[in-house]
C-alpha cells in the first residue's frame, strides 16, 4: 500500500461520524466523537493479512476505509465487508468468546479501536453508553419482530435465558401472599441468563430498593399494543398472555414467573408491540425505565453487563433461528452508509 496514505483528524471524525449516525440514528457530540476518533489507530494491512482469528476473542475492531476484508465465522466464510463497515465491533460488545476470522482480501487502510480502549471511552462516556444500549435493543427488538410469527416458537426466542419455566420453582422465592423482601428482589434481577445475572449485587440493590410488588387479577390488561413504553416489568406471579394481530404476521405467547416483560421497547424508547393481558392472578415487580437508566450512568459496569447481554443474546438468535448468512455477516460487519474515497496524502 502507499506509505505516504494517511488519514487527518477530520478524516477520522467523517468516517466514525457515519457510522455512529448510522447505528443509533441519533446525533452524536462532535466533542465525544472526537474522544472515539483520537483513540483509533490507523492501520494498514496487506492481501492475505489477518486481522483476527476464529476460536478467539476479539482483540480489536476495525472501521474499513479502504480495501476489502473477508469474514468468516465456524468456518463457514460469511462474505467480504467493504469500506464503511466496522468490523467486529459487535464481537468486542457482547464478548463472545469465538470471534470471527478475518482476513484482507484485498490492501486495507482501517482505524483499530482495542478492546481496552474501548472499555475506557465508554465508562469516561455515559452519553455513548445511552446510544450504544438503546441501538443494540432497538435491533434486537427489530429481530424478534421479524421472527415473531406463527412459523416460530416465540417463547423460544423471546426468552433466550437459561431459565425454563418447569425449572423456575427450583431456585425462585415464593412469596405468595406477601411482600418480597429486598433479597428476594434481588434473586429476581439477577435470574440466571439475564443480563444482570453477573452483576455487582450492591449496584442492583439500588434498583431493587425503588421497585413496586404490584398485584394484578385475571383478566388485567397491562398494556396495548401502540401503548407507550415507560414502564418495565419481571413476573413473580402468574402467567401473562402477549399478542399481537398485526396484519399479516400474528403471534402468541404466554410470559410466567422469572421473566421480563416489557423491557426491551421501553429500553429501546419504543412502543409496546403486543397486548399483554394476565390469565391468571399474579404479581409482578415494576419500575419505570429511567430509574435504569439512572442506574446505567452510576454504575457502567452494570450498563456494559447488559450491553454485553443485548449483543450476546441477538448473536445467539441469528445463529439459531438464521443460520450464516447476510444477517450474521451484518452483525459482525455494522455498515454506514457509503464512504467517499480518500486522496493520497490524506490532508485537506
Amino acid at each position: 500500500m502507499d506509505a505516504d496514505l494517511t488519514l487527518s483528524p477530520t478524516d477520522k471524525l467523517i468516517y466514525l461520524g457515519r457510522v455512529a449516525w448510522s447505528q443509533a440514528r441519533l446525533p452524536i457530540a462532535l466533542r465525544r466523537l472526537s474522544i472515539a476518533a483520537d483513540n483509533m489507530r490507523e492501520r494498514a494491512f496487506p492481501r492475505g493479512a489477518v486481522l483476527a482469528r476464529e476460536g478467539e476473542p476479539l482483540a480489536s475492531s476495525y472501521l474499513l476505509v479502504q480495501g476489502r476484508v473477508r469474514v468468516s465465522r465456524r468456518g463457514t466464510v460469511l462474505g467480504e465487508a467493504e469500506p464503511g463497515a466496522l468490523v467486529g465491533f459487535e464481537g468486542l460488545l457482547s464478548q463472545d468468546p469465538l470471534g470471527l476470522g478475518a482476513v484482507a482480501a484485498t490492501d486495507v487502510l482501517a482505524l483499530q479501536l482495542d478492546h481496552d480502549t474501548l472499555l475506557g471511552i465508554l465508562d469516561d462516556q455515559f452519553p455513548l453508553v445511552h446510544l450504544a444500549t438503546r441501538a443494540a435493543t432497538r435491533r434486537f427488538l427489530e429481530l424478534i419482530r421479524r421472527l415473531a410469527g406463527p412459523r416460530h416458537d416465540s417463547t423460544r426466542f423471546l426468552f433466550p435465558g437459561r431459565l425454563r419455566d418447569d425449572d423456575a420453582d427450583l431456585w425462585l422465592p415464593q412469596p405468595t401472599g406477601r411482600r418480597m423482601s429486598l433479597i428476594e428482589v434481588l434473586l429476581f434481577l439477577r435470574t440466571p441468563g439475564g443480563p444482570f445475572e453477573g452483576s455487582s449485587i450492591d449496584a442492583l440493590a439500588e434498583l431493587a430498593a425503588t421497585v413496586t410488588q404490584v398485584p394484578f387479577p385475571a383478566g388485567h390488561v397491562l398494556w396495548r399494543e401502540g401503548d407507550r413504553a415507560t414502564r418495565m416489568c419481571l413476573l413473580v406471579e402468574g402467567n401473562v398472555a402477549c399478542a399481537s394481530s398485526r396484519a399479516g404476521a400474528p403471534f402468541f405467547f404466554r410470559v410466567g414467573p422469572g421473566r421480563p416483560l416489557g423491557v426491551l421497547e421501553s429500553v429501546a424508547g419504543e412502543p409496546r408491540w403486543f397486548d399483554a393481558v394476565a390469565e391468571t392472578p399474579g404479581v409482578l415487580l415494576e419500575d419505570d425505565v429511567e430509574r435504569l437508566i439512572d442506574l446505567f450512568e452510576d454504575n457502567t459496569d452494570v450498563a456494559l453487563d447488559y450491553l454485553a447481554w443485548v449483543s450476546r443474546t441477538t448473536l445467539e438468535l441469528i445463529e439459531r433461528e438464521l443460520g450464516p448468512g447476510r444477517d450474521l455477516l451484518e452483525f459482525f460487519t455494522i455498515l454506514a452508509p457509503p464512504l467517499a474515497p480518500i486522496e493520497d496524502g490524506g490532508e485537506r
